[in-house]
């Protein structure tokens, strides 16, 4: 997958991205209620005509700007709501040959609620078709995380995204785009957070949807890990 496992530890840019509107979140949204999201919930939570028109509107407020100049690798979570921003935000056609990796570890808190479900790697590989996602860098064939019983506990979703920031970390690309999810910023970046991520108040704070954020990332410690994250100034 690219990984290069020296890399130079000084420092990296990632652009952090919430997906649009997806069909789960209008209520909730509004509401910021969790069982408004549970009353609406979808399999797989798709975007609304909003979501679509949010990432859209992303792409032409930051298309040429300083925030966009050299990305060079584009992650982003295997639910279909953040791979469509992504690919509507920084479309596939506009540099084909930037890596394109979908990651496990980014996807929202799992369980419980069918909008945290993945597709299968098959169905996900004709969903995107010619998107140039790397589905074949999925572990699995099927969602091993999800279980209908109950939520994932939050210091596990804290563990998947620092486990996201760590393979970011290790690739040889120095400005990444990241589409992920609410969830799991929250749990990844808001104290208690994880032990090895230290987030400003601007990156923990929370992530409307499509809200976009570049950062720069360093680290501190290798043994284990430990990042300090800061948000650079907005980009206009």
């Amino acid at each position: 997958m690219g990984v290069n496992h020296m890399a130079a530890r000084t420092s990296k840019i990632v652009h952090f991205v919430r997906h649009g509107q997806a069909m789960h979140n209008p209520r909730a949204e509004a509401a910021r209620a969790e069982d408004l999201m549970r009353e609406d919930d979808a399999p797989d939570a798709e975007l609304t005509p909003l979501g679509r028109g949010q990432a859209e509107e992303v792409r032409a407020r930051i298309a040429g700007t300083a925030a966009f100049v050299g990305i060079d690798l584009v992650c982003a979570s295997t639910l279909s709501r953040a791979l469509e921003t992504a690919d509507l935000i920084f479309p596939p056609e506009a540099a084909p040959e930037i890596p394109r990796v979908p990651l496990d570890d980014l996807r929202e808190i799992s369980g419980l609620l069918t909008n945290a479900k993945r597709r299968s790697r098959t169905e996900l590989e004709a969903k995107f078709q010619g998107g140039g996602w790397q589905f074949s860098a999925l572990a699995t064939e099927h969602d091993e995380l999800w279980t209908p019983e109950e939520l994932e506990p939050h210091a596990q979703v804290a563990e998947r995204g620092y486990r996201a920031l760590k393979w970011i970390w290790q690739r040889r690309e120095r400005n990444v785009l990241v589409v992920a999810h609410g969830g799991i910023y929250h749990f990844l970046f808001k104290s208690p957070g994880h032990p090895c991520v230290t987030a400003d108040p601007v990156t923990s704070a929370r992530f409307h949807n499509c809200e976009f954020k570049s950062c720069r990332i360093e680290v501190s410690s290798e043994d284990p890990l430990v990042f300090t994250i800061e948000a650079l100034a907005a980009q206009e």
